[in-house]
């Protein structure tokens, strides 16, 4: 079964404030508005269906740009996957792997998402916040840049 892999960079996030963690970090008000705003647009070219899923990091910026993403492509399966806070490219692959899902949307982090990027298709992309990338993996795990997109301006 082929799978796309639609890869999403969070959006512009708060400076950590003191006493806080770097998980606890929100998107700035601005950051917010320029994804809600670029994502109608350049998520248009995720083909969601019914077998769709979407997936986020488990911190705050990343869950918050999840929830914007979905305004556009509303995605029924949602799951949020600590390894994408970890970096953890292994677990991550194992849970695409264990996916029936035609399409993962995922919402993560710098370096995570150009890693993962380059790791299945081989393109290293620089991937600005809000930044989205499309992967087609074929049956025999080998992948193909579809599109990619940077993120707007906040």
């Amino acid at each position: 079964m082929e799978q796309t892999v639609v890869l999403i960079r969070h959006g512009e996030a708060k400076n950590k404030a003191a006493g806080q963690t770097d998980f606890e970090r929100a998107l700035t008000d601005a950051g917010a508005a320029a994804l809600r705003a670029h994502f109608p647009r350049a998520l248009s070219l995720v083909d969601a269906t019914d077998k769709s899923e979407l997936w986020a990091s488990t911190a705050l910026r990343a869950r918050q740009t999840a929830d914007i993403a979905n305004e556009t492509l509303g995605i029924q399966e949602y799951r949020e996957l600590e390894c994408m806070y970890a970096q953890d490219q292994a677990a991550f692959l194992k849970q695409l792997a264990l996916s029936c899902a035609d399409v993962v949307v995922a919402v993560g982090h710098i370096p995570f998402m150009e890693d993962m990027c380059a790791r299945l298709c081989g393109q290293y992309l620089g991937f600005s916040t809000g930044a989205a990338a499309a992967v087609r993996i074929s049956d025999t795990g080998r992948g193909r840049l579809l599109w990619f997109v940077q993120g707007p301006q906040a």
